[in-house]
């Protein structure tokens, strides 16, 4: 490792234990430096408040530390150091073994996915060997229920030294194997940096600066952050990580110096974040594990209870409510619950959250968050049942399936993101491979794209096709709708992008039809309508372009390609409009070229003195012998001339 990783080893160690067991004294010795910052700590010697500092392990990484209060007055406090510590440094006397403290923090480190441990037998000076070895049993015996079975048990003086070095080489071994699994982890992630902080303090001549352990992403100088619940805008100005740093990687105990209004007055329980990719909630779902009042002495947890909720460094009131009338949790039991909070919490799903009793303060249990926002309802339905399960399962790809098909309507990869708290190439990859699956189907949206369960759109195309029978029932005058008027109708809270998308699955499927600007039903009268007036557009762009040398009607009709029917319709349309005229059977004009015809014959008859013959006129206009024939004869049965047989077939205006 090169001077620079060395400094930056993104890993966190934290004490746990028991009240005077010892770790104050034991990270002094370990450091060279008292983590109490109190003066009253000092004097009293109990910690009650949270302590920092670095530790230099033998191989020379340097790693944050975390000191945290023993006393059950200050489980809080621990639970908020213990928040982001990657490697648990348990504390137990030699003398007295364990202790409530030791079991409850224990808890406390398994429910916050704490996996590495190393246990520090302390006061050995003042143990003899057999004390001693009979405390190492019972920590041992303790630990083989949890996560930490097996770990090292190392037992050490704080006063005389003894075990010191083999204790930073045990805690070495641990950091290296939480650093492999850490950096495994993180490869390639892309996600944006939140700092639950613990500390916020002035410095002259500094300003403010917070504390914390660095959750999800980097952070850097120059970095725009938010603070939630309080909502200020701060900016980096400087940073440290066991010195000055411009950048700060996930998993470091990070000092930042920020500036902006309102910064002075933030506070423990505050988190970080960037805007728009950092939340917070009033509901949220988790799976529980209810480790009860300090074990056999525990009743059951019911729907209801009022309880303290910690995550990260914040602790909010709020209600443990049991889902689908579950009977009440017995101690040691596992379930999905849902949470809701008197005041707002920022977290997001895959952070572990603890819960305290509400009055006296002890653990009642926690566990991970599965879904950070979720609908007030206790009642679930088939659809929920299959997300949750999922989401108990930790398989994404399954929840995203499960969570799209109780979505009525398409959403893109943001809404996916947002809803799992994913990044959106995150939610692309999955969303990628549903669509692969045949699970879900793709909607294109100009570059973008929407996703939807199978069943979900075939739904939404049903809407659809109701929404416009009933626009077209009320409104029989019209032949279409706007898209806009037929979402307000058929899907209220869909975006201009989301109807866009579903109008263009409508068209491919037959449900409906666009033109221009328009949506109608290509099964309604009004569609009958448009494929009328169409016909009719098409026939007079014809005759219009012919003049007096139109073709018949068949050959229109083929010309065209209409068939019988629309033929009939068309025609009879433009006849009642007098948007044409017949001359014969099966021969029709124009209104504008039979009103030319007429003005031609006009002028023929008067160049000719007041009356013209057939062949005068027909040369007037232009067109076979036939045609004229059909034209005069039409404009005598109209009363527009007049022939007279008897004079040799002389024609005059009427």
């Amino acid at each position: 490792m090169s001077a620079r990783e060395l400094v930056e080893c993104p890993v966190v160690v934290g004490t746990a234990g028991h009240v005077d067991h010892g770790k104050s004294a034991l990270i002094e010795a370990l450091t060279g430096k008292n983590p109490d910052r109190l003066e009253v700590e000092r004097r009293r010697g109990m910690t009650t408040e949270l302590g920092f500092g670095e530790l230099a392990l033998p191989s020379g990484k340097l790693v944050g530390l975390v000191d945290v209060p023993g006393h059950a007055h200050y489980l809080r406090a621990m639970v908020q150091g213990a928040t982001g510590v990657d490697v648990a440094l348990l504390v137990v006397s030699a003398v007295e073994g364990v202790m409530p403290q030791t079991r409850e923090h224990v808890h406390v480190l398994e429910l916050l996915g704490v996996t590495h441990m190393v246990v520090a037998l302390t006061m050995r000076d003042l143990a003899d060997d057999e004390i001693a070895a009979l405390a190492g049993l019972d920590v041992e015996a303790f630990l083989e229920g949890t996560v930490f079975a097996g770990v090292s048990v190392v037992p050490v003086s704080s006063k005389t030294g003894e075990g010191l070095g083999e204790l930073l080489a045990v805690l070495d071994d641990a950091v290296c194997s939480c650093l492999s699994e850490r950096l495994e982890a993180t490869a390639g992630s892309g996600d944006t940096p939140r700092l639950p902080i613990d500390r916020c303090f002035s410095i002259r001549g500094t300003g403010t600066v917070v504390t914390g352990t660095l959750h999800d992403g980097p952070v850097s100088v120059g970095d725009e952050l938010v603070a939630l619940p309080s909502r200020t805008h701060c900016r980096v100005r400087g940073m440290q990580v066991h010195g000055d740093t411009q950048r700060a990687v996930p998993g470091q105990r990070v000092a930042l110096n920020l500036v902006g209004d309102g910064v002075a007055h933030l506070k423990r329980g505050e988190m970080l974040g960037v805007e728009g990719c950092v939340g917070q909630t009033l509901r949220f779902l988790m799976r529980l594990t209810y480790v009860g009042h300090d074990g056999a002495r525990s009743g059951v947890l019911a729907s209801g209870t009022r309880v303290h909720v910690m995550a990260g460094t914040a602790g909010v009131l709020g209600r443990i409510m049991l889902l689908d009338d579950e009977p009440p949790l017995a101690v040691g039991e596992t379930r999905v619950v849902q949470v809701r909070l008197e005041r707002p919490l920022p977290l997001r799903a895959g952070d572990h959250a603890v819960i305290l009793s509400y009055s006296p303060i002890s653990l009642l249990g926690g566990g991970r968050v599965l879904l950070s926002r979720c609908r007030r309802a206790r009642a679930l339905s088939a659809g929920e049942h299959a997300l949750y399960a999922a989401l108990d399962t930790g398989d994404v790809t399954d929840g995203v399936r499960a969570w799209l098909a109780l979505q009525a309507l398409p959403v893109g990869a943001a809404g996916v993101a947002a809803a799992f708290d994913l990044t959106t190439s995150e939610a692309e990859v999955v969303l990628r491979e549903l669509v692969a699956q045949a699970a879900v189907r793709e909607l294109a949206v100009g570059d973008a794209a929407l996703y939807a369960d199978a069943s979900a759109l075939d739904a939404a195309m049903d809407v659809l096709a109701a929404a416009l029978i009933s626009m077209h029932a009320a409104a029989p005058k019209e032949i279409g709708f706007t898209p806009g008027a037929v979402a307000h109708v058929a899907w209220p809270v869909a975006d201009d992008d989301v109807t866009m998308a579903l109008i263009a699955e409508g068209c491919a499927r037959g449900v409906c039809a666009v033109d221009g600007a328009e949506v109608f039903d290509p099964h309604s009268a009004a569609a009958a309508m448009r494929v009328v007036r169409e016909a009719s557009r098409r026939i007079m762009t014809l005759l219009d372009e012919a003049g007096l040398d139109a073709p018949t009607l068949p050959e229109v009709g083929e010309r065209l390609q209409l068939d019988r029917d629309a033929m009939t319709r068309a025609l009879r349309e433009l006849s009642l409009n007098r948007l044409i005229v017949k001359i014969e059977r099966d021969v029709a004009l124009s209104a504008a070229a039979e009103a030319h015809a007429r003005e031609v014959v006009t002028a023929a008859i008067e160049a000719a003195g007041g009356t013209a013959i057939t062949s005068v006129l027909r040369e007037a206009l232009g067109v076979s012998r036939k045609r004229a024939i059909s034209i005069l004869e039409h404009l005598d049965a109209v009363r527009f001339t007049v022939l007279d047989k008897r004079a040799g077939g002389l024609r005059s205006l009427r």
